[in-house]
């Protein structure tokens, strides 16, 4: 039951007693406590949306958002190359090499080998991928042909000098690794595939020279058709290719995740509580609500913005300036892609959770609005994201840290492991992103009810579920992708969202506007003694101002 008083002026002696023996008589009998809280939020549970007026909630939430794509949008322009190739663009460097034969004749099998030599090596390269294309004269291209090559590679790393005979010699051998490796030429193509020799994975970049010493034995008569006959001895033509992180990209992304880093710090705990606590952070908000009291979706967003802090890794410095051995470079690789597993699986998850919530402006009474939305949805739901999950970490530690080929990800298609990953998580994006779009139809028929505030937060929920789905499947959300307007992008979209909706749904204190607006619920004797103490007296000639249905229940 529920008694409005508002904007009404009562004078001290204007309330008979008659009035009040006709109030006490129309309440409901039995002990009630009286409850001042909404009455579609029994908790007194209102966050930013439900205290700010609907224009004011819309101007921010759109500024928020607008603001922050914009911003996105003219950096990731200025954003630097994600790999750098040496070889292939400067041939100065390891350009097109003679590779001479073992045996001089050449008339049985034949064995090539080069060293190459790797300087000023940085750790912010991250990795080291090398391989190298057998060229066949331009004179003689032809159809496709293969072959098959014995290669061995011998891996020395130095933190000083790399000549053995050097007094301050310190090399360390890295690998030793012979394998069989097809060599293919395609239509009228002077150059082979590539042929991998080695990369530094799982190992970080940890020495500033490496002497990569290449043994190629011709097994199917590579040499006999191709070798360059035009020396005094018989040699290999091959094109060296080298491909690392630019450094540029690393200390980028670096800068970013710390601008990331402090605006998450900022949306979870900024002290600043004027203005009713507009712009202070969603824990700092949160700590005059007790846990019980929390909403399943602050509960969520919570989690998210914890969640958020370690996607955004503070540790990711470490991996380049920290005194720490090779395998806690490579433990922090992997804690790195743990996060980003976890992080894009739980926004995934609320996302799909959280839709009726949003719709129904945060009444907690989803399962009224959608019938079917019960325990076992909610366990598919999750049991969906916790495979989102598992494919998402096993795909990026197997690709970025035992990955024999190129780091690239628009080459791990030719890999039919990475091209099977890519596929069921295609599979995987196609369920949530039908399930999603099933959700959003099935309330679409009360987005006309909708508070305009609800509504903008549910726009920015759908953009950045699309962007997730896009980035998951285009890569941009994997430690290396191709291009820094992808990682730039996408993943400062992922934080602005958890920003915005952080913002949204913090708890917020009722405005004290004192003015006479009081919502009342309980017994007689609770109405009756809160009326008395305010020193309510009747209006005069008040019969049928106040009066009950035929239950009893007041009006």
């Amino acid at each position: 039951a529920i008694f409005l008083v508002r904007q009404v002026t009562f004078s001290p002696s204007s309330l008979s007693p008659s009035l009040c023996s006709k109030l006490e008589a129309t309440m409901i009998d039995g002990p009630h406590d009286i409850d001042l809280a909404r009455p579609e939020n029994p908790k007194g549970n209102r966050i930013r949306l439900d205290v700010l007026s609907s224009t004011k909630a819309v101007a921010l939430l759109t500024t928020l958002y607008s603001l922050g794509v914009i911003i996105l949008s003219s950096v990731e322009t200025t954003g630097p190359s994600v790999f750098q190739h040496i070889g292939a663009q400067e041939q100065a460097v390891m350009g097109a090499s003679r590779w001479a034969a073992t045996d001089a004749s050449c008339q049985s099998q034949c064995t090539f080998r080069k060293t190459i030599h790797l300087n000023h090596m940085r750790s912010e390269m991250q990795l080291v991928y090398m391989k190298i294309d057998i060229l066949r004269p331009e004179q003689a291209p032809g159809p496709a042909e293969s072959f098959s090559v014995s290669t061995r590679t011998v891996v020395i790393g130095c933190a000083g000098s790399c000549a053995p005979t050097a007094p301050n010699y310190s090399g360390k051998e890295i690998q030793d690794i012979s394998d069989i490796k097809p060599v293919e030429f395609e239509n009228n193509e002077l150059f082979s595939s590539a042929i991998s020799l080695f990369t530094t994975d799982p190992a970080p970049v940890s020495y500033d020279r490496y002497n990569v010493t290449v043994t190629l034995a011709d097994i199917d008569g590579l040499a006999a058709r191709y070798y360059d006959d035009g020396v005094s001895q018989p040699s290999l033509l091959a094109r060296v290719n080298m491909i690392t992180v630019d450094p540029s990209f690393t200390w980028w992304v670096m800068g970013w995740k710390v601008v990331f880093q402090i605006g998450t710090l900022v949306a979870a705990f900024s002290p600043i509580t004027c203005k009713g606590g507009i712009i202070a952070g969603f824990f700092v908000q949160q700590r005059n609500l007790k846990w019980k009291d929390w909403s399943s979706t602050q509960a969520w967003v919570g989690f998210l913005l914890i969640i958020l802090f370690f996607f955004n890794d503070p540790f990711f410095p470490l991996q380049f300036y920290g005194s720490i051995s090779e395998d806690a470079k490579t433990f922090l690789v992997m804690q790195q892609i743990i996060f980003v597993a976890v992080f894009i699986s739980s926004l995934l998850c609320f996302m799909l959770s959280s839709t009726g919530t949003i719709i129904s402006s945060n009444k907690e009474q989803f399962q009224a609005i959608d019938p079917k939305f019960k325990s076992n949805v909610i366990i598919l739901k999750v049991g969906l994201c916790c495979i989102i999950f598992a494919f998402l970490f096993f795909y990026y530690i197997i690709a970025r840290l035992y990955n024999t080929g190129s780091p690239e990800y628009d080459d791990f298609a030719e890999n039919s492991v990475y091209f099977s990953f890519e596929v069921l998580l295609g599979v995987l994006m196609a369920v949530f992103s039908l399930w999603y779009t099933a959700d959003i139809i099935k309330c679409l028929t009360r987005v006309r009810l909708m508070e305009k505030a609800y509504l903008a937060l549910l726009v920015v929920c759908v953009l950045a579920a699309v962007m997730m789905v896009i980035g998951i499947t285009i890569g941009a959300l994997y430690v290396l992708p191709d291009e820094a307007f992808k990682w730039m992008f996408f993943y400062g979209t992922a934080n602005i969202t958890v920003w915005v909706v952080s913002w949204s749904f913090a708890h917020a204190e009722e405005p004290d506007t004192d003015d006479g607006l009081w919502e009342l619920s309980g017994s007689k004797e609770g109405y009756a003694s809160l009326l008395g103490q305010q020193g309510f007296e009747p209006l005069g000639g008040g019969e049928g101002v106040l009066g009950g249905d035929e239950d009893g229940e007041f009006q």
